[in-house]
Parts: C-alpha cells; sequence; structure tokens
C-alpha cells in the first residue's frame, strides 16, 4: 500500500523547527548586534608616587589577568590591545610578584553578563593595580581591602589602584558573543585609560 505524502501543515511545522534552531544558534554562537548600546562606568583611582620628575616614560611592561576561566584569555588579549592603544607594549605572564620593569594586574571579581537576545543588561567589578617600578609590594597593597600606601624609597615610581564597575545595557536584537565583547571591552578600555594616565601623570 502506498504511503501518502506529507500533510503541508507538517513540513511547514518542520521548517519552522529548522528556522528557529538556526535562528537560536545564530544568537548563541555569531558574533552580531542591531542594537543600542548603554555603558555606565563607575572608578576610583588612588596613587602615589617619588621623584616623578625622574621618572621615565612608561612604554612596556608586564600584564597579569586573574579572571574567570572563561573570559581570561579574551580578557587579555583585549587589555593587551587597549594598553597598545595607550602607547603601553604589556606582556602577559601567568606569575604575580615583583618585576624588572612596570607591571599592570587584573583581578576580576564578578562576572554578570546576564545576557538575553533584545535587552541583555549585566555588570562587571573589577581591580587592578600599578606599579612603575614593579614592586609586588605595591602591587598586593593595590589590590588588597585597605587603603592603598605607597612607601616606596627605592628610587623614581608611582604606583596605584584602581576599584571599577560598568554595567552595560542594550536595546535591540545581539547576540551572546557580540554582548560578551561588548563587556571585555568596557572592561579592557577603562583600565588602559585609568591606568595609563596615572603613569602619564606620574612624568
Amino acid at each position: 500500500m502506498a504511503q501518502s505524502p506529507p500533510a503541508p501543515r507538517s513540513i511547514a511545522l518542520v521548517a519552522l523547527v529548522v528556522v528557529l534552531a538556526a535562528v537560536s544558534s545564530a544568537f548563541l554562537f555569531a558574533d552580531f548586534e542591531a542594537a543600542t548600546f548603554q555603558a555606565s562606568t563607575d572608578t576610583t583611582t588612588t596613587a602615589g608616587g617619588t621623584n616623578l620628575d625622574s621618572l621615565p616614560p612608561v612604554t612596556n611592561g608586564y600584564l597579569v589577568v586573574d579572571a574567570p576561566d572563561a573570559i581570561r584569555d579574551d580578557l587579555t588579549s583585549e587589555l593587551v590591545a587597549a594598553f597598545e592603544r595607550e602607547g603601553i607594549t604589556l606582556e602577559p605572564t601567568a606569575a604575580r610578584g615583583s618585576y624588572d620593569r612596570p607591571v599592570v594586574v587584573v583581578v576580576v571579581d564578578e562576572w554578570s553578563p546576564r545576557w538575553n537576545p533584545v535587552a541583555p543588561s549585566g555588570a562587571v567589578m573589577w581591580r587592578a593595580a600599578f606599579d612603575a617600578g614593579g614592586h609586588g609590594e605595591h602591587i598586593e597593597a593595590g589590590l588588597s581591602d585597605g587603603s592603598f600606601v605607597f612607601n616606596s624609597t627605592t628610587g623614581p615610581d608611582i604606583a596605584g589602584s584602581l576599584d571599577a564597575t560598568v554595567e552595560v545595557s542594550a536595546s535591540g536584537a545581539v547576540s551572546r558573543p557580540a554582548y560578551r565583547n561588548q563587556l571585555l571591552d568596557a572592561v579592557a578600555n577603562t583600565t588602559a585609560e585609568q591606568v595609563a594616565g596615572q603613569f602619564e601623570q606620574g612624568r
């Protein structure tokens, strides 16, 4: 007995499921957006220095990133690029201690993207510590919960800390990777601008 062809309604339902699956996959994995973004950033920067008239320009150094595994590599790349735009070349390293040249350490305390396809609204809280002389004690002081104290007597130096929060929301169609990139960019650009600004003021 011959089988009857699929009903048009069944064909339409299958086609709809395929389309919805493709759209869902695009929002989850493709990097695209047709949205308006709003960012609100709150920063507090503290710094101290000595013999600043003799401090050479900071043009290179080390970068340490302490962040969730899901974003560490990408955030490191964004930070390197952001500092490069500020005229500072940073070499990523895993160790946190004392260094033979400037160092910037970034610690992400809260990563809350809260993504959805049409109105994502998330936040990142992070800290950074920096030292033009690479002194580990200033890095640890800058990342501690207490007030930053500068106590170097070893020559020209500037060091400090940054506490920051950024909230990014969007209106429109935005994929998860695109929204994630917006958050990473905000963290990297804010950090580079604030730290490079302190290094420049120290000259």
